[in-house]
This record gives structure tokens, C-alpha cells and sequence, in this order.
């Protein structure tokens, strides 16, 4: 009853506009991580630059290669799960 009076509500224009807009922040989200991971790998190679200049050991190749892997691997289980929920979750 209440649906019939307030049309606005009874339409389900709204449930589309949620969707595009979980789409625009869905992708937005994926920018992001993907700025601060870019962000972080070049970081830790200006680190290993420095250390590497200054002849100190504080960061080496090894802890380069460390921060490349972790952000691999975060890389690949963000892109796994959403291939994931392309395939299954979209029922």
C-alpha cells in the first residue's frame, strides 16, 4: 500500500542508479589500490637507491623484490576475487 504512494519508491529506476553507482566506486577503489601500490613499489626502489648510494645496507635488492611480491600477490587475489564474482556471484 505504501508502494502506491510514493511511485518514486515503487520504480525500480533507484535499484539501477545503486548499481551504476557501486560500478563508478567498485572502479574507483580498483584505481586507487592500484595508485598506491604503484606508489609503494616506486618508494622501495627509491629506498634501495639511496641505500645503495649512501653504501649503507638499510634496504637491499632483496627488500625490493619482497615489496614486488606482496604487491603481486595482492594484485592477484584482488583479480582473482572479482573474476570470481563475475563468474559466480552475478547469478
Amino acid at each position: 500500500m505504501a508502494l502506491a504512494c510514493l511511485p518514486d519508491i515503487a520504480s525500480a529506476d533507484w535499484y539501477t542508479t545503486l548499481q551504476q553507482w557501486g560500478s563508478i566506486v567498485r572502479l574507483g577503489l580498483y584505481t586507487l589500490a592500484g595508485t598506491l601500490g604503484l606508489i609503494c613499489l616506486i618508494w622501495s626502489g627509491a629506498k634501495w637507491m639511496i641505500a645503495r648510494s649512501t653504501g649503507d645496507r638499510s634496504h637491499t635488492f632483496m627488500d625490493y623484490l619482497e615489496s614486488m611480491g606482496v604487491l603481486l600477490v595482492v594484485g592477484a587475489s584482488v583479480l582473482l576475487g572479482t573474476a570470481a564474482w563475475q563468474v559466480f556471484g552475478t547469478g
